[in-house]
């Protein structure tokens, strides 16, 4: 570089304050799961996150608590367990599979139901590295809100 010292230094501090700037702007590396802080994963943030057509059913219908409950209570097993698999479960009732997808919603799960010789089959896997559920159930988020 044609500088002198002093100009050279004030171009190295511009450039370490530009990257530094711009990596804030970026927000969180790659990799880093900052769902723990992120106020997106607050209960009712979790709840926003489901469908308006299934927290219009969860707000208006009479749940069956100790269904959602189980069905809370298997996925936080299975994901704890093996966070990149996916669970599968054969479901006939649709009501079942509603409160499913409304979980998987609110857990931040990925969900699909499809035909499989003509039964329902469920399919549910976490679209993250690692498995962290909510603070607060949806169970327990729903049980508050009453």
């Amino acid at each position: 570089m044609n500088r002198s010292g002093e100009e050279q230094e004030r171009v190295l501090r511009y450039l370490e304050d530009e990257g530094k700037s711009k990596a804030r702007r970026r927000g969180p590396g790659r990799g880093e799961d900052r769902r723990r802080e992120d106020p997106a994963y607050t209960p009712r943030e979790c709840f926003q996150r489901i469908s308006r057509r299934l927290r219009t059913v969860l707000k208006r219908s009479r749940i069956p608590m100790e269904t959602l409950e189980t069905w809370e209570e298997r996925l936080l097993r299975f994901f704890s367990v093996s966070p990149q698999a996916v669970y599968t479960a054969m479901l006939d009732n649709s009501f079942e599979r509603l409160l499913l997808h409304a979980i998987c919603q609110y857990m931040d799960l990925i969900s699909a139901s499809a035909d499989l010789e003509g039964k329902r089959q469920m399919k549910v896997s976490n679209r993250h590295l690692d498995f962290l559920p909510p603070g607060l159930l949806l169970s327990a988020y729903l049980e508050q809100r009453s």
